[in-house]
């Protein structure tokens, strides 16, 4: 902790009108205290907020009456990002995050909950360009295609030695659940590819970019926030979505329906169409991290001996087993609705 201000936040405060009493540290953030309040100022990366916009999409949000993100100061001079020593800083209130201390799912709830909100505010409808369309399957598509011919080519020449190492052993007991993922994925894909087709438009809204627990804060009054929107950007509703769900899978085997619940609490604000939801469930379940292990095992790249490469393969493999539990939650959701309608 600063019990007295250095120079330079003092030189970046006044620009504000703002003289602090003093100030620490916390993680990315300087917390400043002062007579006016407690306040958050944020080094950020400049190539970053200007390419995209950030003080232009937390004022747009709010413009359409989305109050579930943090506001951004500006200076005396209207300015709302402050250059020092080439630096850049903005400025923000300090919100103390009251549910940290609190219910962990009950957090996430509410996160969900205000992505939802905030996705359901800033949707707009865009013309499917046929062009772009078709350029992103055969893309997917093609590379897909040789990454699964990278993992039939492996298993093919480790079944054909000997003796088998132990990543390869290990390797040959994951391989029909890997290429059963890999094949759900081109499905989903497939049909995805089918329904776009035949849609004239399809939905845009503003993704935080940076989803995390760590980004959503609850105030006093039970209000929760984004903050950190540097990588905000308009694009389709998934990409959040997939994003958060790929990162937080990355543990051991877990079986947690919670997760799906959050899912529901998302879309109890905004309903995902079923190609969005397609998609989704493609990118979800698409193995792409065993193909990279496979293509860095194969050519000997990075530092790792045979242990560790093993190791790190049963992680890809409990991943894609607990992406594969929360799949089939969505589907049986989805066959439930259908068979409400029907």
């Amino acid at each position: 902790m600063y019990t007295k201000p250095k120079d330079e936040i003092s030189v970046i405060l006044a620009q504000y009108h703002i003289i602090p009493n003093y100030f620490e540290t916390v993680g990315k953030v300087v917390k400043v205290y002062t007579n006016q309040g407690v306040f958050a100022l944020k080094e950020a990366n400049p190539s970053r907020i200007y390419r995209n916009n950030l003080v232009e999409n937390v004022r747009s949000l709010q413009d359409r009456g989305f109050r579930n993100v943090v506001p951004i100061y500006h200076t005396q001079n209207g300015d709302y990002v402050v250059e020092y020593n080439t630096k850049h800083y903005y400025l923000m209130p300090w919100i103390e995050n009251v549910d940290s201390r609190s219910d962990e799912n009950l957090h996430f709830q509410r996160m969900f909950t205000s992505l939802g909100k905030m996705h359901n505010r800033t949707q707009k409808e865009k013309k499917v360009d046929k062009d772009q369309l078709q350029n992103h399957y055969d893309t997917l598509t093609k590379r897909w295609s040789k990454e699964k011919e990278v993992l039939e080519n492996f298993i093919e020449a480790a079944e054909g030695n000997w003796y088998m190492s132990p990543y390869e052993l290990s390797y040959c007991t994951y391989f029909h659940k890997i290429l059963s993922a890999h094949q759900f994925a081109s499905d989903q894909l497939g049909e995805w590819y089918k329904k776009m087709k035949e849609t004239e438009n399809t939905r845009i809204v503003m993704n935080h970019g940076s989803l995390s627990i760590s980004h959503f804060l609850v105030n006093e009054r039970g209000e929760g926030v984004f903050i950190n929107l540097e990588n905000a950007q308009e694009t389709t509703p998934i990409q959040d979505l997939s994003n958060y769900y790929k990162n937080s899978f990355k543990t051991y085997p877990i079986q947690q329906p919670d997760r799906n619940n959050w899912l529901k609490m998302y879309e109890k604000n905004f309903s995902l169409r079923e190609e969005e939801k397609l998609l989704f469930m493609s990118y979800m379940a698409y193995p792409v991290q065993t193909a990279t292990k496979i293509m860095s095992y194969t050519k000997r790249t990075g530092n790792l001996n045979e242990k560790d490469r093993v190791k790190e393969l049963l992680h890809s493999y409990w991943h894609m087993n607990n992406i594969e539990f929360f799949i089939s939650k969505i589907q049986e959701d989805i066959e439930a609705a259908k068979m409400i309608v029907d």
